[in-house]
């Protein structure tokens, strides 16, 4: 029987399904995208992407910050939990990217009941529904003095594709990749830096996901269109990218030749029709300055699709942990990139074409092994 959407939300603030499987990642993940007068016609925006995560090691480093969590979940009772794990967020403020905007540890509150995530500390954070609208507030502080964001994302369109959509996928020797997506918001809320206050307007794109695996390299986009269209990506795969900062030093990303997993979606939001796929090629360009491009081609049923995204900013999380008994670290990098998908276009076998520009979104791109 398949969950109402009731479920499917309140289902959000639950703890992982499974934390058996060493290594084992958990997180509720969030990208808000924060339009000026001049975003429709570039597809250019601010953006803040912030993270709630635990993982099931002893010990792993993030960054700056070292991470020895012994015990990663506590369970007061059937609707209380204690997540012993990190918080975690980057801002591009529409000229200089803040890497660690947020990035400390912290013994997260979760309340299935009250539908809250609250990480308090230095940096407090916390996640939470009201009224109908899921609330983000972040606190940090700056030379300046305080800078604060509330963020209020409310789901407009509530054709299925849109979500909240849950699935799993079980693999060999108990492990699991999982999560919850809802793939677009319109964003509201205000900012409050230099004692001012600032109205906020935009999209949301929101995630919670269970990589009960070692993490494999991966492709990833995410875009939205003024036309309330939607267009994602995703390519998983294995190569030589696994050793990028472990046997030698640097990305040398190219096309995945050994792909895990595929997939393409594309919802046209005027006709509410939905594109979906499982055939994508992907050829990512290393545009100078850490920055990457990706033309995407995919194929469905009846259609193909073709897009150009190019990023304009660029943040990394740098993991490193201890290769079981041996003295060496093993090396993970995951990369995400403010990016505008420049065109995209689709052909159907009826010859029907939509063609659309300037999407505002992200990418990712990940390279190197945990173990």
């Amino acid at each position: 029987m398949s969950e109402s959407r009731e479920e499917l939300i309140k289902s959000i603030w639950t703890p992982p399904s499974s934390w058996s499987f060493p290594g084992t990642w958990f997180w509720w993940f969030w990208l808000f995208f924060i339009h000026d007068e001049n975003t429709e016609k570039t597809g250019r925006c601010r953006q803040l992407m912030i993270l709630w995560s635990i993982k099931k090691d002893k010990r792993i480093s993030c960054n700056s910050l070292d991470i020895q969590i012994p015990i990663q979940i506590e369970r007061e009772n059937d609707l209380h939990w204690t997540l012993n794990g990190a918080a975690a967020a980057w801002y591009f403020d529409g000229e200089s990217m803040h890497d660690d905007f947020v990035l400390e540890k912290s013994s997260m509150e979760l309340d299935g009941e009250k539908l809250s995530l609250i990480a308090p500390g230095s940096t407090p954070s916390s996640f939470f529904l009201e009224n109908g609208e899921f609330v983000t507030k972040i606190k940090t502080n700056s030379s300046s003095g305080p800078h604060e964001f509330e963020f209020r994302a409310r789901q407009v369109d509530m054709n299925p594709i849109v979500g909240p959509v849950r699935g799993t996928t079980k693999l060999p020797l108990g492990m699991e990749v999982g999560g919850t997506m809802i793939e677009r918001f319109v964003l509201s809320g205000t900012e409050i830096k230099d004692g001012k206050t600032i109205p906020l307007t935009g999209s949301a794109y929101f995630q919670k996901i269970l990589v009960g695996a070692p993490p494999p390299q991966w492709y990833w986009g995410v875009y939205h269109f003024k036309d309330g269209s939607i267009f994602n990506f995703m390519v998983t795969y294995a190569g030589q990218a696994a050793l990028a900062d472990n046997a030698w030093k640097g990305a040398h990303l190219g096309k995945p030749f050994f792909p895990i997993s595929q997939d393409i979606a594309f919802y046209h939001a005027p006709s509410g029709k939905v594109y979906h796929g499982k055939n994508v090629s992907l050829m990512p360009k290393d545009e100078g300055n850490d920055l990457w491009s990706h033309t995407i081609k995919g194929k469905g049923k009846d259609f193909e699709i073709e897009a150009f995204a190019r990023a304009y900013a660029h943040s990394c999380w740098r993991f490193e942990k201890n290769l079981g008994p041996l003295p060496i670290k093993s090396t993970f990098k995951y990369n995400e990139y403010p990016a505008v998908l420049e065109r995209l276009s689709l052909k159907t076998e009826e010859g029907k074409t939509i063609e659309l520009e300037m999407g505002w979104g992200n990418m990712e791109n990940s390279w190197g092994f945990l173990l």
